[in-house]
């Protein structure tokens, strides 16, 4: 084995320490709510996520060599997969050792692949939920699922970094997560703090701002954390809709700070360079998308109050899945607007997912560029400006290249999708109800027209997990993921070693 590939399989090993960490930071919450049951299942989490990483650490010792980009991608890849099935285990482990009857809802995850449904949905900040009523689990899982959605919005990788020396280039861990910006000139870890920071400090912001509007702690800890991450997760029986207008409010406030960059976030913060931020293409295209298609709902659905509308365009343009309203009993015109919204989801380098506002930024722009085109001589380049800055056409062609790419990619795999969550459902649901949830799986939204739960098949199950593995990673990971061993045993029989 080529000394680059043990690297790689060691840095797996260095990973899988994580649950056992994220097992440590919960037991606080075992200890206050006396859930003494839960103490085993998450100690079994740490022991066996523990294991298992000593073990590839030790048995792929030797050989440290940096590895490829490839190889990065494909660690990532691998990490939001593993992170999911080992988070799999207190939700399992739990059902079968809680008392019996103590908790209605805890019997939905006797069953491993409810299990694994929420672990991945709250790892991928999706939202999407097995429960009917997650206030009746215990507290521990009521934590456990708001902190997964909390870790999913700022990164496994971003966790990853701060806490351990692997053998990839930290750089390209972070872009291979869909991320791009960095501080100009300073350490790349620098950058990662600062997202760190204001990812922590905005969460005890949002909590406080929570529980200062009357919000109980509990609720406002959780929600805290699954608001500004664009989580979705809630723990209690109907989402937001029992909450007071002023709590709705905050929320959308809060929702839009996760779905804003990070960038922008460290500009006001530590720049304080308003100019600048006055100038973000995908600020621009966000808020006008959010204005858009509030003004269109409004019109089309004056029947909904307004700041319940505000807050659902706003939770699915923020890909969040926080709700105030029954989705199920929305008409197909308001819920096709939620639709686009959540596929052209929050901005780039945010907690949100979707498509992303910049791609769309660079995919309109490439358009005008075409159109404009055409009325100059073929040896001049139209030109494109971004934030505020003309872009040299290298720069321009790639960034319009991947968002079409992205584009094709997110099409394809939502036709797909929608095909064959219609064909396992069956003639239950309308089309534009199917459309709705595989949408929002591949946006890793978490809304949800009422086809997603425990009564649905156990395939669809698997492909809504599948699905939002994709949207989480944008798809092009997970390809290279799939077609790696292929390209690897291509190098290894031509004799190159290096990966």
């Amino acid at each position: 084995m080529g000394s680059t590939l043990r690297a790689f399989l060691r840095d797996i090993g260095k990973l899988l320490h994580i649950p056992a960490g994220l097992a440590v930071l919960s037991l606080p919450v075992i200890i206050v709510y006396s859930e003494w049951f839960a103490i085993l299942p998450f100690a079994g989490m740490a022991l066996v996520s523990l294991g298992t990483g000593q073990l590839f650490f030790h048995v792929f010792k030797g050989g440290g060599e940096e590895t490829s980009k490839g190889l990065s991608v494909m660690l990532v890849a691998l990490a939001w997969l593993l992170i999911s099935l080992f988070g799999t285990i207190p939700f399992y482990w739990i059902a079968l050792t809680a008392p019996e009857g103590m908790y209605n809802q805890l019997p939905v995850f006797k069953t491993l692949v409810n299990s694994f449904f929420e672990s991945v949905s709250g790892f991928t900040g999706t939202g999407l939920t097995m429960l009917e009523n997650p206030s009746e689990i215990p507290h521990t899982l009521q934590w456990w699922r708001s902190f997964s959605e909390w870790i999913g919005g700022i990164g496994v990788i971003m966790l990853v970094s701060i806490l351990l020396k692997l053998n990839h280039d930290e750089e390209r861990l972070y872009r291979a997560e869909t991320r791009k910006w960095q501080i100009k000139d300073a350490p790349f870890r620098a950058t990662i703090y600062k997202i760190w920071w204001i990812y922590i400090g905005y969460t005890i912001i949002s909590i406080l701002l929570f529980y200062l509007v009357g919000m109980p702690f509990w609720e406002a800890l959780n929600h805290g954390m699954t608001a500004l991450g664009t989580g979705g997760f809630s723990v209690t029986s109907n989402s937001f809709t029992d909450y007071s207008t002023q709590i709705k409010a905050i929320t959308v406030f809060i929702m839009i700070l996760g779905a804003i960059a990070f960038k922008i976030h460290y500009l006001l913060i530590f720049r304080f360079d308003l100019k600048r931020i006055a100038k973000q293409t995908q600020l621009h295209y966000f808020f006008l998308f959010l204005v858009t298609t509030f003004l269109l709902l409004l019109w089309i659905y004056p029947q909904i109050p307004f700041i319940d509308l505000l807050f659902q365009a706003t939770s699915a343009l923020a890909t969040c899945g926080l709700n105030t309203v029954d989705l199920a009993v929305w008409p197909m015109a308001p819920l096709f607007v939620l639709i686009i919204l959540m596929l052209l989801g929050a901005n780039g380098g945010s907690t949100g997912g979707g498509i992303k506002t910049v791609r769309f930024a660079w995919f309109a722009k490439g358009i005008w560029r075409s159109l404009k085109q055409v009325w100059y001589p073929e040896e001049k380049e139209a030109k494109v400006s971004l934030d505020g800055e003309v872009k040299d056409v290298k720069e321009m062609r790639n960034h319009i290249q991947q968002a079409a790419n992205v584009l094709f990619l997110w099409v394809i795999t939502l036709t797909l999708g929608t095909f064959f969550l219609s064909l396992m459902v069956g003639e239950e649901y309308t089309f534009y109800q199917v459309l709705f949830d595989t949408a929002s799986a591949l946006s890793n939204v978490g809304l949800s027209t009422g086809i997603t739960g425990a009564g649905m098949p156990e395939n669809a199950k698997y492909l809504l997990s599948l699905l939002m593995w994709l949207g989480r990673l944008e798809i092009m990971a997970v390809i290279i993921l799939l077609i790696s061993p292929l390209y690897l045993m291509k190098r290894k029989v031509s004799g190159r070693e290096k990966y």
